[in-house]
């Protein structure tokens, strides 16, 4: 009776600890975030076109991009769309990568990826892109209809604006976001 009482003790309080972190990271997030509205419907069914996102800043290192976050970062003047502008898409690519995509499959440095990333696209060409050390490669959730790293290729850190880690409007929608496991086995 004694040991299950610790138990129970020892639990509570690991998860008291979970939840004073998030508090924590809310807090230290919202006099750092900036809020934008999502265009475009590339990142369906996660983020809509008109809805509103805070994203904090990710120059820290505790708050660095990684696989499966989601960011908002200044499109490259190159590619199909021909002028800046700003996009949201998912991290697929980290710095030093290289990505693959062939036959419909997404390989970084040779490994498949694991995830939501395999589904088909009946147009969807094959490639390869190279991060450079101060690059990510970008794609929008909504595969098929999404112009992103494999239109215009890597993104460079200066033009990633944040992550995004709250959907704030419309309320009905209100979700703290996380990042979607993705990893290369």
């Amino acid at each position: 009776m004694v040991l299950e009482y610790w138990r129970i003790i020892v639990v509570t309080h690991e998860e008291m600890q979970t939840v004073f972190l998030s508090i924590l990271q809310w807090l230290v997030n919202i006099p750092f975030s900036a809020m934008f509205r999502i265009e475009g419907d590339s990142m369906l069914p996660l983020l809509k076109d008109g809805e509103f996102v805070l994203i904090v800043r990710t120059r820290f290192r505790w708050n660095r991009l990684r696989r499966g976050d989601v960011a908002l970062f200044e499109r490259p003047q190159s590619g199909p769309l021909g002028a800046r502008g700003i996009s949201t898409k998912r991290v697929i690519g980290l710095p030093g990568e290289d990505i693959t995509i062939a036959d419909g499959k997404i390989y970084i440095d040779g490994r498949l990826l694991n995830g939501n990333y395999q589904r088909a696209c009946p147009n969807q060409a094959d490639g390869e892109w190279f991060n450079g050390q101060e690059e990510y490669f970008f794609m929008g959730d909504n595969l098929c209809y999404s112009t992103d790293s494999r239109n215009y290729g890597p993104v460079d850190v200066i033009s990633v604006k944040g992550k995004v880690w709250l959907r704030c409007w419309p309320l009905s929608r209100l979700q703290p976001f996380g990042r979607e496991p993705a990893d290369a086995s």
